[in-house]
């Protein structure tokens, strides 16, 4: 957060005891520093940012997890491993896997769009993040959590029905023409995006 807010502000330094208290959560931390924010953040947009730590975190040996473990076993620093971890979950099929889904979201602004588009994708044999798992073969389990969260966000004011209803769409055609099952990184790209995480 205090890189996010540095480059995207021009050098905006974030003093983060302006926005805390001793008692906030650790997603409400997140929320407050995400968003420079004194408020307690919304009770939904909490259980969001709670779920996704607690959902990633239950997920086994993930990729930056074996990386930092490799760092580790060279008895390198503290640091290094860190630094690897987070460089492998930079990677888009890995943690940056939620954002390339909403790029690929924000290209489609209808249901009768996102047909053609998949299809499109589909012919020429191209990756549509979101869809599939090394482990989970026939559907993630963390993806019924997201996606329930990402319904309940558009139903509140603000809230994007258009962009549930084409993620929906999208996960129906990629079960009837591929077989491929949505991950948890499909709907935690819209849960993220209507919560204002960038």
């Amino acid at each position: 957060l205090y890189w996010y807010h540095f480059h995207n502000s021009g050098g905006l330094r974030l003093d983060a005891s302006q926005y805390l208290t001793p008692e906030d959560s650790l997603s409400q931390t997140f929320l407050k520093l995400l968003f420079r924010s004194k408020d307690t953040p919304d009770a939904l947009h909490n259980k969001v940012v709670d779920s996704s730590y607690i959902l990633y975190a239950e997920h086994d040996f993930a990729a930056s997890t074996f990386a930092s473990r490799v760092t580790t076993s060279t008895m390198s620093d503290v640091y290094s491993c860190l630094c690897t971890a987070i460089g492998t979950l930079r990677g888009n099929l890995h943690g940056g896997a939620n954002e390339a889904v909403m790029h690929l979201l924000e290209e489609v602004p209808s249901e009768a769009a996102a047909t053609d588009y998949v299809n499109g994708k589909l012919s020429r044999r191209e990756v549509i993040m979101g869809f599939g798992h090394r482990i989970y073969k026939n559907g993630d389990p963390r993806n019924a959590v997201f996606k329930d969260l990402s319904h309940q966000l558009s139903q509140k004011p603000g809230g994007k029905p258009n962009l549930f209803a084409i993620s929906n769409h999208i996960e129906r055609m990629m079960e009837e023409k591929k077989g491929m099952y949505a991950n948890a990184d499909f709907y935690a790209a819209s849960a993220y995006h209507q919560v204002g995480i960038p």
